[in-house]
């Protein structure tokens, strides 16, 4: 912000300078209004880009207590999202402002909403019930069952939210898009993964069987598809790449910890140990793209 204030201090020339202190107050509290209002749109879209993730986690964590694997630890975890996406989830709704002008461009947009509350509220009470009891099939079904729509709401919410955002100048408009393309694609990676593992596990437990296994397929060939543009770039996926050092070092992290889980998500049944490194390679993949998405977005947000 502060390159910001000094570029517009040069521009205005050294010949206002007589006009005293006032101007400069007040071409101050321009800019800082600007980066206000643009820091308050930044923390309602991370209130929804954060969530995404969160809905695959938490049905992830379900069905390894349904395999009664390290039943107690992921009791605790899946109650840990669930309280983190209900916090999240109740300041989105209360960002009224921004609803509103979501409202405007979008009228099913606050039908989303309400969808997104009442799935959301019974989610919710499930997850909490099984914290407590992981016997509790009845609650793991809803979770099982749903956690799909609630995604599917979220990210229509997300990409509304950027779409209202966008600027009604065709360039800047054009670069919104690109950015707000790039974010949406650099997050999905850790989505995809905690998707395939889930519908691995749902294959274990007998859940929908063929859908799981189509799912999968499809999955593994987006996932394999985006970690290559966004690297590489994909005129289709509206990605053109990197020539980042630092984040083609990250990414190559990123892409080494998914070819190993993808030899795991490959086999048709895994012993015990592999179960459990296929979750450990699920969670360090998620710890490595976040590493992607943070100088990713760091170095984009001007």
């Amino acid at each position: 912000m502060l390159i910001k204030k000094m570029v517009l201090f040069v521009l205005v020339g050294t010949s206002l300078l007589s006009s005293g202190s006032t101007f400069f107050k007040g071409l101050t509290d321009i800019v800082d209004g600007a980066e206000k209002e643009k820091a308050e749109k930044h923390k309602v879209l991370n209130y929804a880009f954060k969530q995404r993730m969160r809905t695959q986690l938490i049905a992830r964590d379900v069905l390894l207590i349904k395999m009664n694997f390290n039943t107690a630890y992921y009791q605790k975890e899946a109650l840990k999202n669930a309280d983190a996406f209900n916090e999240n989830f109740y300041k989105l709704i209360n960002s009224k402002e921004e609803i509103e002008n979501a409202k405007k461009q979008y009228p099913n947009f606050g039908k989303k909403i309400e969808d997104l509350n009442a799935t959301w509220s019974k989610f919710y009470k499930s997850v909490k019930n099984i914290s407590k009891d992981s016997n509790d099939t009845k609650s793991m079904h809803f979770i099982v069952e749903n956690n799909i729509k609630i995604l599917e709401n979220i990210a229509y919410i997300f990409t509304s939210f950027i779409k209202s955002y966008q600027s009604h100048d065709k360039l800047e408009a054009s670069m919104a898009h690109i950015k707000s393309m790039l974010y949406t694609q650099v997050g999905k990676p850790r989505l995809y993964f905690n998707q395939i593992v889930k519908e691995k596990l749902a294959i274990k437990e007998k859940i929908h069987l063929n859908e799981s296994q189509k799912d999968i397929e499809t999955i593994i060939t987006k996932m394999d598809r985006l970690m290559k543009a966004l690297k590489s770039g994909d005129k289709d996926l509206e990605l053109s790449g990197t020539e980042d050092r630092v984040i083609l070092e990250k990414l190559l992290i990123s892409q080494k910890i998914w070819e190993e889980g993808k030899e795991l998500l490959l086999k048709k049944k895994l012993t015990k140990i592999e179960w459990a490194t296929l979750i450990e390679k699920n969670d360090l993949f998620i710890k490595a793209q976040t590493k992607v998405v943070t100088l990713v977005r760091s170095s984009n947000d001007n």
